[in-house]
């Protein structure tokens, strides 16, 4: 069971939530790409084939960070959890991947900012902070 959670930021097409079980802390980065998916999205092992026709028309990334190697216990878990905060996409025509990385937690949301939205997280505005949405 999930001891915690909470949404930390929320754009149009990205959201970043923390979650604990126990001392364990994990942070849900789920991306929006707005682009289709493509064969090497699915990090699928070398025997695994995949037709064109099977790809979907968008990407959805969860990229899951935590400072240890992510316990086997939490996996399922974060992969349910996962699927709750995007299951109101239309998972016909949306492929949604999950990757776990480690990396220092604060870093990676920084980086990710950046990368995504050219953005200095110290530089997110007090008045963006008070919207559901921080767009």
């Amino acid at each position: 069971m999930i001891d915690y959670f909470e949404r930390i930021l929320r754009f149009k097409n990205m959201e970043v939530w923390d979650i604990r079980f126990g001392k364990d802390a994990y942070r849900l980065f789920i991306l929006d790409e707005n682009r289709s998916t493509e064969i090497k999205d699915l990090n699928l092992p070398l025997n695994v084939k995949i037709f064109e026709e099977d790809l979907k028309e968008n990407l959805i990334t969860v990229k899951v960070y935590s400072e240890h190697p992510v316990k086997t216990q939490h996996i399922e878990i974060i992969d349910q959890f996962s699927k709750q905060l995007t299951n109101h996409v239309a998972l016909a025509y949306c492929q949604v991947v999950l990757t776990f990385d480690t990396g220092m937690i604060d870093d990676m949301f920084k980086v990710i900012l950046k990368d995504k939205y050219n953005l200095d997280c110290e530089k997110i505005s007090l008045q963006q902070l008070l919207h559901l949405n921080q767009d």
